[in-house]
């Protein structure tokens, strides 16, 4: 036998957005509890939550629209013509950009140059 507070449970899964209105500071849980059990699950308070969740099921339709065969197959298209050797190159490039940029805010050490010059000679 369900709890009045699992049947509470099984009405907030069914409206999400409520749990977004918690979260948001909004309401409190002991607020839409009262609610729920004075007003019932049918009340017109609840409209906006039952509004709510159509539209989010519209969304979730939207994104397996989004996501047909179709579409991967482009996706995966565009990736295959991806040239890793660019990608490579680019990252030298920027990585050799930072070095010389890194290099202007160090300062030279004084025995620097002068080991340098000792180890030719020796």
């Amino acid at each position: 036998m369900e709890s009045r507070i699992d049947e509470f449970r099984e009405f907030v899964k069914k409206y999400p957005l409520i749990k977004e209105d918690v979260k948001n500071n909004k309401r409190t849980w002991q607020s839409f509890y009262e609610d729920w059990v004075l007003l019932g699950e049918n009340d017109g308070i609840w409209d906006i939550y039952k509004s709510n969740k159509i539209s989010n099921d519209l969304g979730s339709k939207k994104l397996d629209e989004l996501l047909t065969t179709s579409n991967i197959k482009n996706i995966v298209e565009y990736v295959k013509k991806i040239n890793p050797d660019s990608i490579s190159k680019t990252l030298n490039t920027i990585q050799k950009v930072l070095q010389i940029t890194q290099s202007f805010g160090s300062k030279p050490s004084p025995g620097l140059y002068n080991a340098n010059y000792n180890s030719w000679w020796d």
